[in-house]
């Protein structure tokens, strides 16, 4: 008989225990809460559309460089018929066009090269502020851990 009358005493305390001040703390707790997440959203979503322009800055970039580029490219093949068409020998066309094909290959790496250096600092640039954003989450997070 004493353990079920403990257990009906257990009861009523935690039942009365929830008064209209923990009720108050409680929600004023959630209020808070939902407002520094969604605060913390707005901040992601400006952080995110961050991280989108520099991305599309990149590709304007590396358009740019590419038309460059390929302008420059079809140039100098022009300017290699050019001399091969005027050329004095069958010798010296054939000689102009492996120049031309060695210095282009040669270009060609060099382009590619630039464009893989420049795509890797515009991943690192744009994933800046995603990772201090994920940081940022990872404090939030443990700061109500406490």
């Amino acid at each position: 008989m004493a353990a079920k009358k403990q257990t009906v005493e257990n009861a009523f305390e935690s039942a009365t225990a929830f008064t209209s001040d923990a009720f108050k703390e409680g929600y004023e707790k959630f209020a808070t809460g939902s407002n520094s997440f969604a605060d913390f959203q707005k901040g992601s979503l400006e952080a995110w559309m961050q991280s989108a322009n520099i991305v599309a800055k990149g590709f304007e970039k590396a358009a740019t460089e590419q038309a460059s580029f390929a302008k420059d490219r079809f140039e100098d093949s022009v300017a290699v018929v050019k001399a091969a068409s005027t050329s004095k020998s069958v010798q010296e066309a054939i000689e102009l066009q492996s120049d031309f094909a060695r210095t282009a290959f040669e270009k060609n790496l060099a382009f590619a090269n630039t464009l893989a250096d420049h795509w890797n600092g515009v991943a690192k640039e744009a994933s800046e502020p995603m990772t201090k954003r994920y940081s940022e989450f990872v404090e939030m997070v443990q700061s109500y851990r406490a």
